[in-house]
């Protein structure tokens, strides 16, 4: 009676959860002694919707976060920042991220808010500082003030700005840990792909469509012009619509129901230096395959404007008209790479486990073809073709190393796990943004040149996969 007695209670509240396949989550009792305790279950199928709202709210999180790729390099050469000084203001958003990410995860592991969950609030109070930031910072060149101190200012807002939108971005990684299993893994990460690239499509492009529009795309030396602050306004607004939405139809699983997929709370938390030694072989082999074609793409974030200027306009000046075109050149182009990467994503998140592997391989071989072509095209039509090629590097590097890394990590840690994962991606964006500091004056500031070298990390990375195994 006592065995039936747990079976009828579990099935019972399987029924408060619509939605999710009660067949998949029976509970087997195991007898032990005088007890009994239910044993681990896999989590459950998600139907697609499901799966669609645990990946919408990133198309808000990454046009807040996406700015940072597109515009962020232009709007502080804009405020007067040199090459030089642009690379030590772009260690601060891969500094904050790896120190951020992990300690989000960590708390949000301890949390639980009735009716909100673990990860759900650290979004809302990321949306709240994101959008306080999001209106702030182009504005920090219009108040007078001299270039050092503007450049100061602009440096802290971003400070609170990366940490907030890591704040955005983190729950819906880690939920994937939380919420789906092994086999729908590659689909959601596929979906998040898809809104990560919906959003960076949006913060790349809305300035140049702005500027078709009629809105002034110059402002008096050392502001942002319109174009630029506008889209930094509508970044806010699409961020807290979208925060909105994922709170209204999202629901964690309850600590109840995570013990019954993850089994019970170790009685002592790990140290980070734990979970490192304690990492599967392959989050190491991800790290470096990330590592190396992230160096790539942090001089790609830092310093394309300026190399598309450079090659298809033939100037150097920020203040100039045809710099700023360049500009919105270059958040066009970025879009065009986040957009060939939301359609790869769809055909690649249906690779089959066992050859995702060698597919991540083929889209960085591909997109390495791109990379050279920065350095080397000087039209507009060359830079579009080489832009798509990268765009299909980006779809597999943002789809598959997380799933594969999340797959194989204790469900226990996810929170800690995608905070690590994340200083992969952060760790080669300061080493890229010291060493253009070094190598700049040794190649005459030629912009071109740094992409080229760039270029040779990414194929060192597309290489490197050749080290990463599926169990």
């Amino acid at each position: 009676m006592k065995k039936l007695h747990y079976i009828v209670k579990a099935e019972q509240k399987l029924d408060l959860n619509p939605g999710i396949d009660a067949g998949t989550m029976k509970i087997n009792i195991i007898e032990k002694g005088s007890g009994s305790v239910p044993k681990v279950q896999p989590l459950p199928r998600l139907k697609l919707r499901q799966l669609f709202w645990l990946s919408f709210g990133l198309l808000g999180a990454q046009m807040s976060l996406g700015l940072e790729n597109s515009q962020l390099g232009r709007l502080f050469q804009t405020f007067g920042a040199s090459p030089q000084m642009l690379a030590f203001l772009f260690l601060i958003p891969p500094i904050t991220g790896m120190i951020t990410q992990p300690v989000l995860g960590q708390f949000s592991d301890a949390t639980w808010l009735p009716k909100l969950g673990r990860r759900i609030p650290y979004l809302i109070g990321g949306t709240i500082i994101a959008d306080l930031t999001l209106v702030l910072l182009p504005n920090a060149g219009d108040w007078g003030l001299p270039i050092p101190i503007v450049l100061g200012l602009g440096a802290g807002l971003v400070l609170l700005y990366i940490i907030a939108a890591n704040a955005c971005v983190a729950p819906f990684k880690i939920l994937i840990g939380d919420m789906v299993n092994s086999k729908q893994k590659g689909q959601v990460t596929s979906l998040q792909s898809i809104m990560v690239n919906v959003g960076s499509i949006l913060a790349a492009i809305t300035p140049w469509l702005l500027s078709e529009l009629g809105v002034r795309n110059v402002a008096q030396p050392g502001a942002a012009p319109l174009t630029m602050k506008l889209v930094f306004y509508l970044a806010a607004v699409i961020l807290t619509i979208c925060t909105i939405l994922t709170v209204l139809n999202v629901r964690e699983y309850t600590p109840e129901e995570l013990v019954r997929y993850q089994g019970p709370p170790a009685k002592t938390k790990p140290s980070y230096w734990q979970l490192i030694k304690g990492a599967p072989s392959i989050f190491w082999t991800i790290a470096l395959v990330q590592g190396l074609c992230f160096v790539a793409f942090a001089l790609l974030w830092t310093y394309g404007a300026g190399t598309i200027a450079a090659n298809v306009y033939h100037t150097t000046d920020p203040a100039s008209a045809a710099y700023q075109q360049g500009g919105n050149l270059f958040g066009v182009l970025s879009g065009v790479y986040a957009l060939a990467a939301s359609v790869l994503a769809i055909g690649l998140g249906r690779v089959p486990r066992r050859y995702q592997v060698h597919a991540l391989g083929i889209s960085l071989a591909i997109g390495a073809i791109g990379f050279v072509g920065i350095g080397l095209l000087h039209s507009v039509w060359g830079m579009v073709i080489a832009f798509i090629l990268i765009g299909v590097g980006w779809a597999g590097i943002i789809i598959y190393p997380l799933a594969f890394v999340m797959d194989a990590v204790p469900a226990q840690n996810a929170g800690v796990y995608q905070g690590l994962f994340n200083a992969q991606v952060c760790v080669p964006q300061i080493v890229a943004s010291l060493l253009s500091v070094v190598i700049l004056p040794m190649i005459g500031n030629s912009l071109p040149t740094l992409m080229l070298i760039g270029s040779l990390f990414w194929i060192a990375g597309t290489l490197a996969v050749g080290l990463v195994k599926l169990k």
